[in-house]
């Protein structure tokens, strides 16, 4: 499985409720560091739906969130990504943007 494909899934997953973890984050690129920062959302967001957060919790939740939109925004600029994987990276945006909503309606 590519690792476009594993963060949309894992995206899902937090979405949906579940705990999740990306395997490319011992990665050592740009890549990798993306995982590093999935991985920390996901520990942040385990065991506790949106709801369950502070407001400070949640806004630091949603920092997070951006620097994971920005890091996809630079991957795809600079990475050479194929077709496929720049259609993967919208659709993960859009995950996490939804899932940002959903922490500020929290």
């Amino acid at each position: 499985m590519s690792w476009t494909t594993e963060l949309r899934q894992a995206f899902a997953a937090l979405r949906a409720g579940a705990s999740a973890r990306v395997s490319f984050a011992d990665r050592d690129d740009r890549v990798g560091d993306l995982g590093r920062e999935f991985n920390r959302l996901a520990e942040s967001l385990a065991g506790k739906g949106p709801d369950g957060f502070t407001r400070e919790q949640a806004h630091a939740l949603r920092n997070c969130l951006a620097g994971i939109l920005a890091a996809l925004h630079v991957l795809r600029l600079t990475s050479g990504v194929s077709a496929e994987e720049e259609e993967t990276l919208v659709r993960i945006a859009a995950e996490a943007k939804e899932l940002d909503t959903h922490l500020r309606a929290g």
